[in-house]
């Protein structure tokens, strides 16, 4: 190539790149309007104490910890970067999943040209990528930071495997495993990676020998880990109840209807939701597509073997999907959703890839009368899978917006109860124990819509309500700490306060980080005089949260009750600096 064709050629990339991040900004403009939800966001960020401190010990805290189930520290010491710098404020989060996007869309583009060598199939697969309706769950939900963290050094690692296959230069192979290490400590998904560096050999007509095999087996040892971490990480988070409630058959079929639903949704992307639910019971419309599943894949699968000789293109995108589902088509049950929209994350290039690559070989020396239309439909179904991510990024405004959408199209106890949990949070007690009440009928065994539903009338003052809902949620589920926890503070309001340092007591065994059951129980045992037992636990608490203010200021007053004044003004006096300073960066919007 002559240096003037090689300057045409970068200036036509950066254009490329500028309208494929140009039209994503867009896409996903309305994301950086919403705030937190109550879906993990709080779990991760807006009431997880581990990230509001950066010192070695909370860092170290981060890294050796997981949640919700999950082991992704770079992921959390993002989340802890964010906090150190604005607080609570939820545009920097959604600004930093954006620009991740759009980083992870130019990463896309940048692959594609390397594996297919065509910008304009290169722009083409990108923008498919990028603003489809599909990527909304992954970049306007805070907690699913993992899925643009984790894929960007997931295409990273690809794009150094290409370079290193180009150039035979070591350094850019260990970046490429260095840069899937990063990937897995985002999210574990990646471990579906050391397949598509064989994919990548096929496709560039490698010979897959001894040699090669080897060259992957720091890959596949470092993926082993991880997946051998996740396992054991998702097995201590208990079973998924409404997966144990289908059938070995219904079992069998879920992995088949994940591959058909992420087809079908790539393809046709309407009615989208946020949570779809376990078929439980006599759903004869999900059963009859669940048993119809493994006939659809195994016969598109006949086909794609049968014309595997014609094209390795083909081969390539319809194993690259395939295998980077596999790890989320719940042959291992994870979650309680039976597929998820940011599943298809990474697996919708292999479709993109296809598409763009046909269409491309379409138009190859075809006249202008048919090139014409077919690009004026391309562009047109671009901006309208752009137009439908815009309108789709709003549904995740609010917890209330979120999960009426859910409701509207798939209601469940789990929508019921997360859109009762906002109710709650805006002190519209009525509505949510309506909705709780919806949960329960839906769900008679579901221990956290009762326990919720008790917050609701503990809310409204109706403790003997509260109470025999608290109830009802331990008997259903013995472990429950939080449970626990909330009926000791109706015990203790109602005066019971023996009563309640036991249900505080039982919270704390079953989860010695509560912080909140300490306080709480710290004061049972100042209402009963005891101060010189609530100071311990005021200072446990004090310890798994350092910014728990209320905390400083129960502790200060126990204090003095002891007679200890300079203890207790110095509490206090740390309680209102604390107050004071989350006060000021409430209102300066940080």
């Amino acid at each position: 190539m002559s240096h003037s064709d090689k300057q045409k050629t970068t200036g036509k990339a950066v254009l490329y790149s500028i309208i494929l991040v140009a039209i994503t900004a867009v896409a996903f403009l309305p994301s950086l309007n919403s705030g937190f939800t109550n879906w993990d966001d709080d779990a991760y960020v807006t009431e997880n104490p581990d990230i509001k401190s950066n010192d070695i010990r909370q860092i170290t805290k981060v890294v050796s910890s997981r949640y919700v189930g999950n082991y992704h520290p770079l992921t959390m010491l993002t989340y802890m970067a964010e906090y150190g710098f604005f607080k609570l404020n939820p545009f920097p989060y959604h600004f930093t999943n954006l620009l991740l996007h759009c980083l992870n869309g130019l990463l896309v583009f940048a692959l594609i040209y390397g594996l297919s060598g065509s910008l304009f199939t290169s722009l083409l697969a990108g923008l498919l990528f990028a603003v489809h309706p599909l990527r909304v769950e992954s970049v306007a939900w805070i907690a699913e930071r993992k899925d643009v963290l984790s894929s960007f050094f997931f295409f990273f690692s690809l794009l150094l495997y290409l370079r290193y296959l180009k150039n035979s230069r070591r350094k850019f192979y260990a970046f490429s495993l260095l840069a899937l290490l990063f990937s897995l400590l985002s999210k574990p998904i990646a471990v579906s990676l050391p397949f598509v560096l064989l994919l990548i050999d096929y496709l560039k007509n490698i010979k897959i020998d001894k040699k090669v095999l080897l060259e992957k087996l720091p890959f596949f040892a470092l993926a082993a880990v991880f997946a051998a971490v996740t396992l054991f990480t998702q097995k201590s988070t208990g079973p998924v109840s409404e997966y144990h409630a289908l059938s070995t058959l219904q079992r069998l079929c879920v992995p088949f209807y994940g591959v058909t639903f992420y087809l079908v949704k790539s393809l046709v992307p309407m009615r989208l939701c946020s949570y779809y639910s376990f078929p439980v019971g006599t759903d004869t419309g999900m059963n009859m597509m669940l048993f119809s599943a493994p006939f659809l894949v195994i016969g598109a699968a006949a086909a794609m073997y049968r014309f595997r000789r014609y094209s390795r293109t083909l081969v390539f995108g319809t194993l690259f999907f395939l295998i980077t589902a596999l790890p989320i088509l719940q042959i291992v049950p994870i979650g309680g959703a039976i597929v998820a929209e940011r599943y298809t994350y990474v697996p919708i290039i292999g479709i993109a890839f296809l598409f763009a690559g046909w269409f491309v070989s379409l138009l190859r020396g075809k006249s202008g009368a048919i090139k014409i239309p077919a690009l004026t439909g391309v562009v047109v179904a671009v901006i309208a899978l752009a137009c439908l991510t815009h309108e789709r990024c709003k549904v995740w405004n609010s917890s209330l917006s979120l999960w009426s959408d859910v409701i509207a199209k798939f209601p469940g106890a789990i929508a019921y109860t997360n859109r009762g949990a906002a109710y709650n949070a805006l002190g519209n007690y009525d509505r949510a124990i309506e909705d709780y009440t919806e949960a329960i009928r839906l769900n008679p065994g579901y221990a956290l819509a009762y326990s919720n539903r008790g917050v609701a009338y503990k809310a409204k003052g109706d403790l003997d309500h509260a109470i025999e809902d608290y109830d009802r949620a331990i008997t259903l589920n013995p472990e429950y700490a939080q449970a626990y926890n909330n009926r000791g503070v109706a015990r203790n309001a109602r005066g019971d306060n023996d009563r309640a340092v036991l249900d505080f007591t039982r919270a704390i065994k079953l989860n010695p980080n509560y912080a909140q059951a300490y306080n709480n129980r710290a004061v049972a045992f100042c209402c009963k005089g005891e101060y010189g037992l609530a100071v311990p636990d005021f200072t446990q608490a004090i310890k798994l949260n350092p910014r728990y203010i209320e905390v400083y200021y129960n502790r200060g007053l126990a204090y003095k009750a002891l007679g200890d004044n300079s203890s207790a003004l110095e509490d206090i006096k740390k309680a209102c600096a604390e107050g004071i300073t989350a006060a000021c960066k409430l209102l300066s919007g940080n």
